[in-house]
């Protein structure tokens, strides 16, 4: 979870030094995207196991993080 706190932050970071920054706004745009990226990597198997199911919309019958009943596996990382 802290690595979830640190892209946002380092999204955050990036957009703002695009505005004070106007002739290298594209690059720190890029980069704040690229973090916003690694965010939703990072956060994407949470909404899998608060949905229930998997990418495909079937029900997941397999190991998942979501089968872990103290929810270590999902800090893991």
């Amino acid at each position: 979870m802290q690595d979830l706190v640190r892209y946002r932050a380092m999204e955050s970071l990036c957009r703002q030094s695009a505005v004070f920054h106007p002739l290298e706004s594209w690059r720190l745009l890029a980069e704040a995207e690229m973090w916003h990226h690694k965010a939703q990597e990072q956060i994407a198997p949470l909404f899998e196991c608060s949905n229930g199911a998997a990418a495909d919309g079937v029900l997941a019958r397999t190991a998942s993080p979501c089968d872990a009943s103290d929810g270590s596996q999902l800090l893991a990382g």
